[in-house]
């Protein structure tokens, strides 16, 4: 999701079971949102996970800003 610059790339990660989606991760707030009541386990297990957290938010500078640039620059 990008609107005009590599300042408003915005990564979406969504967690989809059985057609329905339960959990994303959203690069704007930096953390996992649960969709349903079976995501919130899930997504609070992933937003006590500092590792997991880093490796997300860091995919919007190693490969998104990197993709805009090789694609509209």
């Amino acid at each position: 999701y990008y609107r005009n610059s590599t300042a408003d790339i915005r990564f979406l990660q969504r967690y989809i079971y059985n057609k329905e989606e339960y959990a994303y991760f959203d690069s704007h707030k930096g953390f996992f949102i649960p969709k349903t009541e079976l995501g919130k386990p899930d997504a609070d297990y992933w937003n006590s996970q500092p590792s997991v957290l880093e490796e997300k938010r860091a995919v919007v500078e190693r490969v998104c800003k990197h993709n805009y640039e090789k694609i509209y620059k």
